[in-house]
């Protein structure tokens, strides 16, 4: 609609953010700051729904100060403004104001202190959760530059840090902080601080400066990877069990979060977990970028590890979750900004049904990373389709819990979730993906139909819903449910534990004990830490004991181990810790013949005296270096895989990359890659025989070796699907061969390619492995000489 004059070299910048949120079928005026440029040109505005179509109820209007006002009135949904000469787009929510109790799951990643640098766009955006119903947000705080020395203090710095949290104080938005970075005095250990004493003497004015302001706090930041220096977990524990403790002492009611897991490492996890982290903490998040789909799998298998320590009910918060469209514009195509809204919205509905109690999409402001862009939020910070759609999830959910799925007979149905309140029954259909023409069938009778974006939608003459966008709320009748309700399904289950009683963390000891490494005897990874010797002998074994408190505290150090070794002095030290200090432990050790009988080794060190306590003890695992013939003499069922028949294998390599694979004297092959920067990823496909039964075989293994710093792995794809399943790390890349068993249950589905039907892998669909890596290098080369499947039996 023409309606104003405007040069087309004029650009517009909201006035106030929250204003692109307006309430249904009311007058609404959005005003624009014109910069860059005059008012000199015809304008044309052009309103389009969620779903591309004009709607033509604009009126716009320029006041004398200079603004440029547009006049809407619309009904519930989402809408996408267009001034075709400015070449702008801006997005608009239409939804009424959130009222009443808010609902605690439904919180957002925002990281506003690092993505979000101008006061008056935080404040807005700030004020658009607070009109949403989102109670929580998240967080980033670089100690750094908060505390840089000792003594000093700077809560602004420049990125405005305590500005921003008293504005989300003054809206009643809880802060769910989180920090991952040290500051200098502190020292490291990896990208951990060294001084736990000096920790927590910090974080404890740290808490009471900015502590009113938090819900909860999260202890760093997927500590499982690069972020924590891929160190193993009890590294990381000795920090959580440092904030207990500090937290304790101050008298924080502020919630401890823990874990913060970036994926599924069961190694991981388990070492995290004998080390005390269950016990200091009384939540645990952990992150996902998978596709909607396995959700239900992820959470159990979340879930299922803490039941295996006896905490099944301990609330899981999913404080990283989203789906990314490709970077670049200002804002994103339709089709790609569809995608993003219906799995945030879709992981969300999974989430709040399998009991996951606090779920933050991510992330609110714009911004790229690499190839893609994560935002839920135009360049201009106005509302793309999947904040939009978040929004319309947080009003259909909110206070509802999930009372089972419903039996529908439509096969393109994936998903018929059905939540209530006493008042009102809504049902969540997902078909997984958008399409304008689709439709249902459906033979209930409906109150009313809603769009992913909350716009009405209205059943077919035949009785058939349209679901143009992948995902619909239908509204029904309690009773019309009738037999059609199935409450006995596995995301009931696991609702179930969530909703049982809670347990309390531990009381925190001021004794933390750390494990202090030497990298030149051992390689720390997340799963454990590898010897560096061929063949293992004598080792020393290093302990530091901080003490947190400001009195002397004596204790007796026991070490033991799960295997037979050689201890060259007594199993117990005693000590006596200075306050505030530490002291330090070490005893040498014989590990000949530790690692014969499975690879692996636990060394484990417990307190022990009057005043030792719970949680006063830390566990490592040690991996060693067993040979082919060792490895293989585990296993009584083997299939040596003819690898060097190059004729079988297919290349598969990023697009701006070569290899070249020839066969080594060992019968094996070794693999020379270029890239030209970039995602730097090379895993060739090896076609199996048709006689190979990959079901018959519960693990791989494999010996190889890798010239320079890379992530080794290996996939199994089923069948020709896409769908593929990916190890963890198999071998450290430093230039030495190393046997690596990789058993089939440790692989998890790789988000990367296509999304698994029934989330889990079908071994018996297994025709092709890969064998490759992601390297840190434009140049690497990758030699393997045997592939086994193997099993015990």
């Amino acid at each position: 609609m023409a309606c104003a004059d405007m040069a087309a070299a004029a650009t517009l910048k909201p006035a106030s953010i929250e204003l692109f949120c307006i309430t249904p079928n009311q007058p609404a005026v959005l005003a624009f700051h014109v910069e860059a440029g005059g008012l000199n040109a015809r304008v044309d505005v052009v309103v389009r729904d969620y779903a591309g179509r004009v709607v033509p109820t604009a009126n716009v209007n320029v006041s004398d100060d200079g603004l440029l006002r547009l006049s809407l009135q619309l009904e519930p949904g989402f809408y996408e403004i267009e001034f075709p000469a400015a070449e702008q787009q801006f997005g608009v929510i239409c939804q009424p104001a959130f009222e009443g109790d808010r609902d605690p799951f439904f919180a957002i990643d925002s990281a506003m202190s690092w993505l979000v640098h101008d006061d008056a766009t935080r404040e807005g955006l700030v004020k658009v959760l607070a009109r949403s119903g989102v109670p929580m947000s998240r967080e980033r705080l670089n100690w750094g530059e908060v505390n840089p020395d000792v003594d000093r203090w700077d809560w602004e710095s420049s990125r405005r840090y305590e500005t921003l949290r008293q504005v989300c104080q003054r809206e009643d938005i809880e802060v769910l902080e989180m920090f991952h970075g040290t500051t200098r005095w502190a020292g490291a250990v990896g990208k951990y601080p060294e001084d736990l004493v000096g920790t927590a003497r910090a974080w404890r004015q740290i808490a009471r400066r900015l502590g009113p302001t938090w819900g909860a706090m999260e202890v760093w930041n997927e500590p499982d990877i690069s972020f924590g220096d891929n160190l193993p977990a009890d590294q990381y524990v000795a920090l959580v069990k440092t904030f207990a403790y500090a937290f304790q002492q101050e008298k924080v009611a502020t919630p401890l979060v823990g874990g913060v897991f970036a994926h599924f490492n069961r190694q991981y996890l388990d070492n995290a977990a004998r080390n005390g982290l269950l016990d200091q903490v009384p939540i645990v998040s952990f992150h996902t970028y998978g596709r909607a789909p396995g959700m239900e799998e992820l959470i159990g298998r979340y879930r299922q590890w803490l039941v295996d320590y006896g905490r099944p009910s301990m609330p899981l918060w999913l404080t990283e979750c989203g789906r990314p469209w490709k970077r670049g514009p200002q804002r994103p195509p339709a089709d790609q900004d569809a995608e993003s809204a219906l799995d945030i919205v879709m992981k969300g509905v999974e989430s709040k049904a399998c009991g996951i109690d606090r779920y933050f999409p991510f992330v609110y402001p714009y911004y790229e990373e690499r190839e893609s862009n994560f935002g839920m939020m135009g360049r201009e910070a106005t509302p793309l389709r999947s904040m939009a759609s978040y929004v319309q999830l947080v009003t259909a959910l909110s206070h509802k819990r999930y009372l089972g799925d419903l039996k529908c007979e439509d096969a393109k149905i994936q998903r018929a979730r059905v939540f209530g309140n006493g008042k009102e029954v809504l049902v969540v259909l997902c078909t997984g993906s958008p399409d304008t023409d689709a439709t249902i069938r459906f033979d209930l009778p409906v109150q009313a139909i809603a769009g992913i974006d909350g716009r009405q939608l209205a059943a077919r003459e035949d009785g058939s819903i349209p679901i143009p966008d992948g995902l619909v709320y239908v509204r029904l009748e309690r009773k019309q449910l009738g037999e059609r309700l199935q409450t006995d399904t596995q995301a009931m289950q696991l609702l179930a534990y969530s909703e049982q009683v809670k347990g309390e963390p531990q009381t925190a000891s001021p004794v933390v004990l750390r494990y202090q490494f030497d990298a030149d005897l051992v390689e720390a990874r997340s799963e454990a830490y590898r010897l560096l010797a061929e063949t293992p002998g004598k080792m020393s074994f290093a302990f530091r004991a901080y003490n947190l408190s400001s009195e002397p505290q004596k204790r007796t150090l026991v070490l033991s181990f799960s295997q037979p070794v050689v201890l060259e002095a007594e199993a117990a030290q005693s000590v006596t810790i200075p306050a505030s200090g530490f002291a330090d432990v070490r005893w040498d050790v014989d590990l000949s013949g530790a690692f014969a009988a499975t690879g692996m080794l636990c060394a484990t060190v417990r307190t022990q005296g009057a005043d030792a306590a719970e949680g006063e003890s830390v566990e490592i695992d040690l991996k060693g270096n067993p040979s082919l013939d060792q490895v293989l003499g585990r296993y009584p069922v083997q299939r040596r895989l003819p690898i060097g028949d190059l004729s079988a294998w297919a290349n598969n390599i990023t697009g701006s990359g070569k290899m070249t694979m020839r066969v080594s004297e060992d019968g094996g092959w070794r693999l020379n890659c270029q890239f030209r920067g970039g995602d730097r990823w090379v895993y060739p496909h090896l076609r199996l025989a048709g006689d190979v039964a990959v079901e018959r075989y519960s693990a791989i293994v494999l010996r190889a070796k890798c010239a320079r710093e890379a992530a080794v792995r290996l996939f199994l794809w089923e069948g020709d699907t896409g769908v593929g399943y990916i190890s963890p790390v198999v071998i450290p890349a430093d230039g030495k061969w190393h046997t690596a068993v990789v058993p089939f249950e440790d692989l998890t589905v790789s988000g990367a390619n296509r999304p698994d039907p029934n989330h889990r892998l079908d071994r018996d669909q297994v025709r092709r492995i890969s064998i490759g890596m992601n390297s840190e290098s434009d140049e690497n080369t990758l030699d393997v000489s045997d592939v086994f499947f193997v099993a015990e039996n």
